[in-house]
């Protein structure tokens, strides 16, 4: 082989495996971007998806369910005179001078004629007050009035699902049957927002799928007998008095059920808390393994900026030679290693916000990719690249001009 062809192979290889160590230098910073992002895209989407859960509870809200009690639950229950959550229930703390609004609430099962399809409406017996608690609005006719309950009228409402289910059937005068009764739609609901809550405590009510109908008209049906509530929903004046009032309920319900666990409390503010303790819980530990990631990927972008100097060292001779300072050697070096590291950050962004979403369609998760979240991104980046290039730069800025000269 003649010594020109083996001069340009052996550049070729030097060349080669400078973008190697190159490419090799910036894997850390990529995969440090690429958590970033997906971490911040997904806590986003995660912390967003919650607060609409919550905003669909009611974040002035206290809401009391009824539990589910096995048989030996039931036997201490009644053994402490306890008959569930009842109307009286909801009057004694709807008086509390804390609560604005008092809604009972009570399900019940039974068949819905004329209803296509495989759809499985909810009925609910409800009052005026949880209309306004809900914000429920009608696209036609009204929700259910307080005459409604007095005079336990066969009317009802439907949800916007339900009347689209029902057909020419689902609209305002129109009748359908809930169980052997006959019930004259009074009201179509507006189609309402609803999102799946990936937890139980977060749950909250697909209105468009619900029939309501006047509390106390369900006594006519088979599976509308005994005084036990579902829910009991009380809507509290301001955010500020929900622990208090919380506490007050609590004592009178251990009072008048004595002292039977058969309800639960569930507080709208108290499970926005959580959700931000455990939102700030996972932020940390992604955080975390993003910050390794991009030290890791730091010293990579030392190392190979110190090998890059020593390479280099004739060059920056040359350079000292023709009139560059220390500072415009320590700006060279320092400018490199900043374009090696946002090279990695960019690919890093564009490998995340694929990673999010192909997270989000797998899992189920909803993702949101906001600004903030690639400018954090692009300047965690450039503090690694500072901090990781400041001692090659250093190093390069105070070489002696005429041993770097003499270097081969």
């Amino acid at each position: 082989m003649s010594p020109l062809f083996l001069e340009v192979r052996r550049a070729f290889r030097s060349l080669l495996l400078h973008r190697l160590r190159t490419l090799l230098s910036t894997l850390g910073v990529l995969f440090g971007v690429v958590a970033v992002v997906a971490m911040l895209s997904v806590g986003e989407g995660a912390k967003q998806e919650t607060l609409e859960q919550i905003r669909q509870l009611g974040m002035k809200c206290i809401i009391l369910k009824k539990l589910a009690l096995s048989e030996e639950q039931q036997i201490e229950a009644l053994s402490h005179h306890s008959q569930g959550l009842t109307i009286e229930d909801g009057q004694r703390l709807g008086a509390i001078s804390n609560i604005q609004r008092m809604a009972p609430l009570k399900m019940i099962e039974a068949q819905i004629t004329g209803v296509e399809g495989r759809l499985a409406p909810e009925i609910l017996c409800a009052t005026r007050s949880y209309g306004e608690i809900k914000g429920l609005t009608c696209d036609e006719g009204r929700f259910l009035c307080d005459r409604d309950v007095e005079l336990r009228s066969l009317v009802c409402v439907v949800g916007a699902d339900v009347a689209r289910a029902l057909g020419p059937r689902g609209h305002v005068d129109q009748s359908i049957g809930i169980g052997h009764a006959s019930y004259k739609i009074v009201g179509v609901l507006s189609t309402k927002r609803w999102s799946e809550a990936k937890t139980k405590a977060l749950a909250s009510r697909n209105h468009n799928m619900c029939v309501f109908i006047p509390l106390g008209s369900e006594s006519i049906l088979p599976s509308g007998g005994g005084k036990a509530l579902s829910e009991i929903i009380l809507e509290a004046k301001r955010l500020e008095v929900l622990g208090t009032t919380e506490q007050l309920i609590r004592r009178i319900l251990d009072r008048s059920h004595g002292g039977a666990e058969d309800y639960q409390v569930v507080v709208a503010q108290e499970l926005l808390d959580q959700a931000r303790r455990t939102h700030r819980t996972f932020n940390l530990v992604l955080g975390s393994i993003a910050a390794i990631s991009l030290l890791v990927g730091g010293i990579g972008i030392m190392n190979i900026m110190l090998a890059t100097v020593s390479e280099r060292t004739r060059e920056i001779g040359i350079r000292r030679a023709v009139g560059a300072n220390e500072r415009h050697i320590a700006t060279q070096f320092l400018l490199e290693t900043l374009l090696l590291t946002w090279s990695g950050a960019l690919l890093g962004l564009l490998f995340g916000t694929i990673f999010a979403v192909v997270i989000g369609r797998l899992a189920g998760w909803k993702t949101i990719i906001s600004p903030w979240s690639i400018i954090l991104s692009l300047l965690m980046a450039g503090g690694v690249g500072l901090i990781s290039g400041l001692y090659p730069a250093l190093k390069a800025a105070a070489m002696s001009p005429l041993r770097a000269l003499k270097s081969e």
